[in-house]
């Protein structure tokens, strides 16, 4: 285990990033299963929980591996991911 402190500050970007993609997956799930149990359907919305939940967490899964070479967050100022204004 390193000392360096730069390596506890990308441990725990990667443990906030892969807690934040299982959540996406998991919470559109247990929601469906609430509303289910409210509108007194079998699955529909837990189904339904499940596709959301796989989008929004590939989507996530995506945004990650599209910014893997780069030490930087995505470029917010109105550049695309090249620098080139758009």
């Amino acid at each position: 285990m390193s000392d360096d402190p730069r390596f506890f500050a990308v441990l725990y970007q990667w443990s906030a990033r892969t807690s934040i993609i299982a959540l996406e997956m998991v919470m559109p799930v247990l929601i469906g299963v609430g509303l289910d149990q409210l509108c007194g359907t079998v699955a529909l919305f837990a189904i339904l929980g499940v596709f959301l939940g796989v989008v929004l967490g590939f989507w996530q899964l995506l945004k990650i591996a599209h910014h893997s070479g780069t030490n930087e967050p995505p470029d917010t100022n109105g550049k695309d991911d090249h620098g080139v204004a758009q």
